[in-house]
């Protein structure tokens, strides 16, 4: 059964979005599932704003996203869309270059390439589409500020874990997907894989996606993992992918897509490249909360004289900007942070390596002690 454009999917530099690629895009476009919304919204951002940023969670769909809003916005464009994907480009410098050569530009950067650059965009009425911006970031910014004000028609689309920050950016999150939704998409790629569910299924495949923070690259790659279980004879497939799920085991590697993340690991260690060093430490620390935490809380756990409170503090907020933790509510409308549980696991393994798993999981037991007490106290205690 046909499903979604792979989440995230980061396939070398391509220049012309308004060509087989954005076919492409568009054909898979309405088979997203459950993203319907993300895309209108998107497109309705790509109809007030020159730059539209796509943010969230490794995993969660960003490109698939992005590219679906892109080919539905390309016809409105005198000058058609091109989209470049930058996992792949590591030297900074060359990203005006890059363009330039996806525009198929002169070859004629004497005069220094962005002011060639923004010559030759001047009267074009083009939708430029950058996809995995967060290891540029600041490049990315820097030649979208310098382009936007000389090119009055050119609008920018691009894809990041965290927003740009140029000015007038319009970020929009994609969060991870709904129960129903994600259920949904795990039961047409195990379709696609091979694997026939029955409707009494529902409950574990939806345990499955819960494991699985909802993601879709990991529900994706999740699905082929069951068809291969089955393959290989295992019995009570779904039970047996729940319970390495449910034990901590990565989640399952893919199919050697050329360009993509083949596990979900190697996306989060992507994020955590990005990080600075008290941000691991700090996402590190956090794996021991299972649940909402607040600010108070984290500083509480995870504060030290290596990571003072006031670092913590404004290291939640960073993680959240990096699409680490996810902002939440309390039931009482408090605002607090999750650490989704694949990002957990990530974090749990880099506080092993560094020794201080049984300190922080110890403070994490007596900060919950410490919550329980006033509940647990005799009346008038």
């Amino acid at each position: 059964m046909p499903g979604t454009p792979g989440a995230d999917d980061l396939a070398p530099a391509g220049p012309d979005l308004a060509g087989p690629e954005l076919a492409e895009a568009g054909r898979a476009g309405p088979e997203l599932v459950g993203r319907g919304t993300e895309v209108a919204a998107v497109q309705r951002l790509l109809g007030g704003g020159r730059l539209v940023t796509v943010t969230g969670l490794p995993g969660v769909g960003k490109t698939a996203v992005g590219l679906a809003a892109a080919s539905a916005a390309a016809s409105a464009f005198a000058d058609g869309s091109v989209l470049l994907r930058l996992e792949g480009l590591r030297d900074e410098s060359l990203l005006p270059h890059t363009i330039a050569a996806a525009l198929e530009l002169p070859d004629d950067f004497a005069r220094g390439c962005l002011p060639v650059l923004a010559e030759q965009l001047r009267d074009r009425h083009l939708l430029l589409v950058l996809d995995t911006c967060e290891h540029l970031l600041g490049a990315c910014a820097a030649l979208i500020a310098a382009l936007l004000p000389p090119c009055p028609k050119l609008q920018v689309l691009a894809t990041s874990r965290e927003p740009l920050r140029v000015p007038g950016e319009l970020a929009i999150a994609v969060r991870p997907l709904r129960l129903a939704d994600a259920v949904e998409l795990f039961g047409r790629r195990a379709a696609a894989a091979g694997v026939v569910l029955a409707p009494e299924q529902r409950a574990a495949v939806a345990s499955v996606c819960v494991q699985l923070d909802k993601l879709p690259l990991a529900i994706e790659l999740a699905a082929v993992q069951l068809a291969d279980l089955q393959r290989d004879g295992a019995e009570r497939p779904l039970a047996a992918l729940l319970a390495q799920l449910e034990a901590g085991h990565d989640v399952p590697r893919g199919d050697g897509e050329p360009g993509r993340h083949r596990t979900l690991r190697a996306a989060i260690g992507w994020s955590h490249e990005l990080c600075t060093p008290s941000e691991r430490l700090l996402w590190a620390r956090l794996s021991v909360f299972t649940g909402l935490f607040g600010r108070q809380d984290a500083q509480a756990v995870c504060a030290s004289g290596q990571l003072p409170a006031e670092t913590v503090a404004a290291g939640l907020s960073l993680l959240e900007e990096r699409s680490v933790l996810l902002a939440s509510q309390q039931r009482d409308g408090t605002p607090c942070f999750l650490l989704p549980i694949t990002l957990r696991a990530y974090g749990r393994r880099m506080l092993r390596r560094l020794g201080q798993d049984e300190e922080f999981t110890g403070r994490h037991q007596r900060w919950q002690d410490e919550r329980r007490r006033p509940h647990d106290a005799p009346a008038g205690k």
